[in-house]
Parts: structure tokens; sequence; C-alpha cells
């Protein structure tokens, strides 16, 4: 892997802030169906062409900036696909950058975003998620990394995040405690079991069992957390959010993204709670599936056959904003397809 030795290189590192509406470039031409539910299917799964899609959205608003939506969806999403893509490598050195400058309060005000911290927690995460898949070694920068996460934990054991409604990753507070989970979980080298990372997690335990879930977007992420760093319930308790959360499959095997929650786009436009989409179908096998439950369990065995058959032609999965960027749900959701494939079997990764 490439270190902050070689971010020197690299240009100047800024952070989106919430637009009204998509950049000019991921906007499509007025006949174009791409990124709309009339998009046609692409027949076969692909995961050459999910991986041509997440490629072409890796960093939505221009190569050097970097937002909750696209970098650090494209990130868990390409590598398990083949994680020394030059794509993926060009992200890995752009967030060792960024986490770089971060750590060093002489360069902090480098770092052009209102959102600092909300971001330093997403390129830690996906830095040890990447460090598990490649050498399986944590890098030391993404050791420290991860020890500063626990500096911007709050007393309740949750982290200040963004509440602007746009769902689902900035709605509430348990989008980054279930990524923390996640993340720190997965991180190589039993970094979970070291004393700052114990402490931390413990508190994060404490906040999920005091706020229990209510809705199947809160389940789910309660799932994966649970599959992460265990302790949060018991079997009873895990057993009643899988059956929660199966009950809200359609039955084409499908969810959709309005059915996980109770959300309401800010323009008033109803959500479909009807049709299964990318987002709710790809959400829920990836928590169903980090959850234990086999791919071959009928249920879970249906909602795999969903996304194989339900790839579009661009090679990603579409689903309707909650929010207003139907381009940022739909590589959200092909991000999650193509990490519940592979968790499911269905994607080997290339060595």
């Amino acid at each position: 892997l490439l270190g902050a030795s070689c971010l020197s290189a690299m240009p100047a590192l800024t952070a989106a802030e919430p637009k009204a509406d998509d950049p000019p470039h991921l906007r499509p031409s007025p006949d174009s169906t791409q990124d709309t539910a009339d998009e046609p299917f692409i027949g076969k799964f692909s995961a050459q062409a999910a991986a041509a899609y997440l490629d072409s959205r890796a960093h939505l608003v221009g190569k050097n900036c970097y937002a909750c939506h696209s970098t650090f969806t494209y990130l868990p999403g390409r590598s398990v696909i083949d994680p020394l893509a030059p794509g993926v490598m060009e992200t890995r050195v752009l967030l060792e950058r960024l986490t770089a400058r971060c750590l060093d309060k002489s360069q902090l005000p480098q770092v052009k975003t209102y959102h600092i911290n909300q971001v330093r927690i997403l390129a830690a995460l996906e830095l040890a998620r990447h460090d598990a898949v490649t050498t399986g070694k944590l890098q030391p920068l993404t050791r420290q990394a991860l020890d500063a996460i626990w500096t911007l934990q709050l007393a309740d054991g949750s982290v200040k995040w963004l509440h602007v409604g746009e769902a689902p990753q900035a709605v509430d507070d348990y989008w980054p405690v279930g990524m923390i989970a996640l993340g720190v979980g997965s991180a190589p080298e039993n970094y979970s079991q070291t004393d700052k990372a114990k402490a931390g997690l413990e508190k994060l335990r404490g906040w999920l069992r005091a706020h229990p879930p209510k809705n199947h977007h809160e389940r789910g992420l309660t799932l994966i957390a649970q599959s992460a760093i265990d302790g949060l319930l018991n079997d009873e308790q895990r057993r009643q959010h899988i059956e929660q959360l199966f009950a809200s499959q359609h039955e084409d095997g499908g969810w959709s993204l309005a059915g996980l929650a109770p959300w309401q786009r800010p323009d008033k436009k109803p959500l479909d709670t009807i049709h299964s989409d990318g987002y709710g179908t790809a959400f829920a096998t990836f928590a169903l599936g980090r959850s234990g439950i086999s791919p071959s369990e009928p249920r879970l065995h249906r909602a795999i056959e969903w996304l194989k058959k339900n790839q579009r032609r661009t090679g990603g999965w579409f689903a309707a904003s909650p929010f207003k960027r139907d381009n940022i749900i739909s590589n959200t959701a092909t991000s999650f397809a193509v990490q519940a494939l592979a968790l499911c079997g269905e994607i080997q990764p290339r060595a």
C-alpha cells in the first residue's frame, strides 16, 4: 500500500458541501433513462459492469472532492471486486493524505470542509476495511486514524453527526454508530481488542442498548453492528430483528428503501413503498447476510436473485432518492449490492 510519504504528489483535497441538485456532469441528458426507473436491465449480472459504474462515481463532485455518499461508499464496494484496482488505490492514497493532514494540527487548516470530524471518522473506517482485504495488516496511519475516532466520541457513546435530512447517511446517529462498529470490528490485527478500542466500543454498545431501533433501517444497522463487535443482542433479540426485517420483504424477494424507515423528501414528493429497489434490497441483504443467515435460506436466496436480476444496463442498481439526489442513492445502492453479493458468494474478489 502507498503510505503517507507518497502523498505529497497528490492534489489538494476538499470536501463537498451538500447541494440542492446533482453536479452538472452527473445529470443525464433529458432523453436519457440512466439512473431512473426506466433504465433497462442488463440481462445477466456482471461484476465488471458494477465495477465500471462505481469507478465512474468514485468522487461525485470532482477528482479532488470527497463526500460521504461517493468516496466512502465507493471504496468498500469496489474493493470487494478488486481491492487493488487503479481507482481503489487512487482513492486509498487520497484518503491517506486527507487523514495525514487531519492528524497534523499544522496542516489541518488545509482540509476544506465544515464536516471535518465526520470525514475523519469515515476515512479511518474505510482505510481499516481496505487494510483488511489487502495486506491484512493495520497500517500505522490507519491505526492513528482509528485511535483518533475515540477522541471524537461523545459521553453517551455516539458521535456528533449530520442531521440534514439526507437519508440514509445524514438523518440520525444510527448510521455513524453502525459504520464505526463495522469498520473497527473489521480492522485487522485485533485492533478492536486494544485498550482504546475496547473502551470506545463498550460506550458504543451502551448507546445502542439505550436507543433500540425504531424502524427496519435501524434494525439492519443494529444487525450489522452486532455482527462486527458482538455484545449488543442476545439470541432472541437477534432472531426478532431478523424476522422483522424479513417481514418487510416483498413478494419478488426485494425491499423498498421507503419501506425501511418513514423518510420524507423535502419537496414532499411521495416515496414508493410498493416496488422493490436497489438500496432497500441491497442494504437488507447485506444486513441479513452479516447476521449469519445462510445464502441458501429461501428468503435470503430470493433477495440475492432479485439483486442479480435487477442490475441496470450502466452497471448500477436504481433507487429513487428519499432526498433529492437520485444519482447519489443509486451509487450507495450499488455499493451495498456488490458488498451483499460478495458476502453471499456471488462475487469472487480478484486475488
